[in-house]
């Protein structure tokens, strides 16, 4: 396999790793809540299955760094489809599949990509939806960006979901994990969640 074009198939999986917004308490049975929308613990688990079948393993199989992988995605592509859909912005199947095309075209094979994939914990079955954010973040950064590089433009972007997952108070549950402001990326489940409050 030609290995010299993996960087830029890493680079666009890498985008996934964009703001996430996650708080305390969502309502009973939700992974996540933003505003009106929430994401429920089954949308995640169906998710996270798709990768261990995917991958060979159990769907019982413990992974926790998987689950919250998934659900980071899955708050980001919720606060970056809201975006889009704000900005006007429609991504055709034409797109999804001519990104595809060069996917294949970067790694030497559909499956070969599907492989690549699914190293970064995501299923085939989830790729035209990786594709999709892609796009529309990209978009975002023209549009809010529009006379700056990449770099500025995924920067605007990053600003603009920091900004909704604030105005829609987006909360993730502690018991995937606690949202870090400070470097957008969910981080480890409090420690302190079984503990009696201080006197």
């Amino acid at each position: 396999m030609n290995t010299s074009h993996l960087p830029r198939l890493a680079a666009v999986i890498a985008v996934v790793t964009l703001a996430i917004a996650g708080c305390t308490s969502p309502t009973p049975g939700a992974a996540a809540v933003l505003g009106d929308t929430r994401i429920s613990e089954t949308a995640l688990t169906t998710s996270v299955q798709a990768v261990l079948t995917a991958q060979g393993k159990g769907l019982d199989s413990p992974d926790a760094a998987l689950t919250s992988q998934t659900l980071d995605r899955m708050v980001k592509s919720e606060l970056v489809d809201m975006l889009a859909t704000q900005a006007g912005i429609e991504i055709t199947q034409g797109q999804i599949d001519a990104q595809m095309t060069e996917y294949d075209t970067q790694a030497g094979s559909r499956a070969e990509v599907e492989k690549i994939f699914l190293e970064q914990g995501i299923a085939p079955s989830q790729i035209s939806g990786i594709i999709v954010l892609n796009l529309q973040a990209n978009a975002l950064g023209v549009q809010l960006a529009p006379n700056a590089d990449a770099a500025a433009q995924g920067q605007a972007v990053v600003k603009a979901i920091t900004v909704l997952s604030e105005l829609l108070e987006t909360e993730v549950s502690p018991r995937y994990g606690t949202w870090d402001a400070a470097i957008l990326q969910v981080g480890p489940a409090p420690d302190d969640l079984s503990s009696p409050p201080a006197e």
